[in-house]
């Protein structure tokens, strides 16, 4: 049962689009324990300033949160540079991991020997083979270890990160911004007009590495999409249809073909004989 004392307070975006960074920072007082934040929001691709909001919690002696499933290996973050305290995230996405993919987590360091797991497991454990009845948390970060790590899932996602570190973070940053203008600007001449509107900031600095853009039919459009259009989005409710851009691999090509395949399910309407019923996996 949860404390009484304990509140969690939901601060949303007044247009789905851009965070409220405003109304977050008004938010912020004394009594805020945690503020817990998507560095790129899942829907709209929004990109929160880490320090400026970091250093925002930190003033009212607040902890801060980020997720970074849909930053990392797309766009650069630099955690002690914002003075970060606690990270988490996905490595199957722009990490070309995959399915199944393990997660992570980063706890500042003067942190780790101050949390503790709720989830206690043997790998966490100071000593792992002394099988003691008593619990005892492991040092530093091992400590926040469950079960044995999905070894093969560690081995496949070392060349994607390989890849890219070869890269570079700051080139795939600055061919995902020219990518995702460019998918803008196929929006506005070619999608706009038959009722596609954007749901992503147009600005670089506060857009990540997907765009989504909406439309009243945007689930049936976004399984014609996949079925009739080998093209995979992804959708999310009421109306986004999210395109992901991997800089490492998306080519113009594949942006422009799809801007088209888009049109063309709409203007022929090739989305009719789709179901209004979500599937589970959208």
């Amino acid at each position: 049962m949860l404390d009484k004392q304990h509140q969690l307070e939901m601060v949303p975006s007044a247009d789905g689009i851009y965070g409220p960074v405003d109304a977050l920072q008004e938010s912020l007082s004394e009594q805020t324990a945690l503020l817990t934040l998507s560095h790129t929001v899942f829907k709209s691709g929004y990109l929160y300033d880490m320090a400026s909001l970091t250093a925002a919690a930190h003033a009212v002696g607040s902890l801060v949160l980020w997720d970074l499933s849909h930053s990392v290996g797309a766009v650069p973050v630099d955690l002690h540079a914002a003075n970060a305290d606690l990270a988490i995230g996905c490595t199957y996405k722009y990490l070309n991991g995959g399915p199944g993919a393990p997660a992570f987590l980063y706890v500042r360091r003067d942190l780790q020997e101050k949390l503790l797991n709720p989830l206690s497991g043997w790998m966490g454990q100071h000593n792992l083979f002394d099988f003691a009845l008593e619990y005892q948390p492991a040092a530093g970060l091992r400590r926040f270890l469950t079960g044995t790590p999905p070894m093969m899932s560690l081995a496949l996602i070392e060349p994607g990160v390989e890849l890219l570190l070869e890269a570079g973070i700051d080139n795939l940053r600055a061919k995902s911004l020219q990518q995702s203008d460019y998918l803008i600007q196929l929006w506005q001449s070619e999608l706009a007009p038959h009722g596609f509107t954007l749901k992503t900031p147009a600005e670089d600095h506060l857009r990540g590495s997907h765009v989504s853009l909406g439309h009243p039919e945007g689930l049936r459009i976004d399984l014609a999409l996949i079925n009739d259009m080998q093209v995979l989005p992804d959708f999310r409710a009421p109306d986004n249809i999210r395109l992901g851009i991997t800089p490492l691999y998306t080519t113009y090509r594949d942006i422009y073909q799809t801007v088209i395949r888009l049109k063309a399910i709409v203007t022929e309407r090739l989305y009719e004989k789709y179901s209004t019923d979500a599937p589970i996996v959208t």
